[in-house]
């Protein structure tokens, strides 16, 4: 055994290890990055590819500009940004207060740098963009994608892996759906499975203003979501202080 009488001298076989940051400095650096470029991606093919053909697939048209640019909010703020903190460094193991502050301003930064996308795509469409619907979806993407972040954290990163995949699966997957149906038997039996998806929730929202109903089943779904994620995350977060206070 070793002893460390001096005041200030550490023992490296000793004590427990310092607690790693939340998540890395450079994975939030290239947050920003990734986000812009992922809207833009979504952005070109209504801009540079559709006007130079003659009979343009109805995605590429440049009236579906502005559904495009919300479609990949809604898909990157449910799949990506919840499980962002994971890409570079070690899972976080406790939700403090800086946790929940640096989520916060995420949340704010994205908004911020999503708004010239959207003026260009509902210029493009040729639509007025009235502010309020899609700051009101983007708004209940990110509190979803907050709760989503914070079940996964309190889950540990084994279940993480598997809520990264739930959520890519209910943002793609009822599209993906829907898209085979229309090829093959059509489009009507697979209409109210469409709902599911909060990409789909997100677009109608945003677009269709607070007159079109349909937002508001998706609405009902994604509250539904939520109510089961906050008792997920009470049921992980209870779990893992049992198991830590067993051993």
């Amino acid at each position: 055994m070793t002893t460390c009488p001096e005041a200030g001298c550490s023992d490296k076989g000793q004590g427990p290890a310092a607690a790693p940051a939340p998540w890395p400095t450079a994975s939030w650096i290239l947050l920003p990055l990734a986000w812009c470029l992922w809207l833009l991606l979504f952005l070109l093919p209504s801009m540079l590819v559709a006007p130079h053909l003659e009979l343009p697939r109805p995605w590429l048209t440049a009236d579906t500009a502005p559904a495009a640019v919300v479609a990949a909010a809604a898909f990157f703020l449910t799949a990506i940004w919840p499980f962002w903190p994971a890409l570079a460094g070690p899972w976080p193991e406790h939700i403090t207060g800086r946790w929940i502050g640096r989520t916060v301003l995420e949340g704010i930064m994205l908004l911020a740098l999503a708004m010239p996308f959207a003026l260009v795509a509902w210029s493009v469409g040729g639509r007025a963009l009235e502010f309020g619907p899609p700051l009101a979806a983007a708004a209940g993407l990110l509190v979803f994608g907050t709760l989503l972040r914070a079940t996964a954290a309190c889950a540990g990163p084994a279940a993480a892996r598997w809520f990264i995949f739930a959520a890519t699966l209910a943002c793609a997957g009822p599209l993906l759906g829907a898209y085979a149906a229309s090829e093959t038997t059509g489009l009507a039996p697979l209409q109210r499975v469409l709902e599911i998806s909060p990409v789909v929730g997100a677009v109608r929202l945003a677009t269709g203003g607070w007159n079109d109903p349909a937002w508001q089943e998706t609405a009902g779904w994604m509250l539904g979501w939520a109510i089961l994620l906050v008792f997920l995350a009470l049921g992980f977060r209870f779990g893992r202080a049992r198991r830590q206070v067993a051993l």
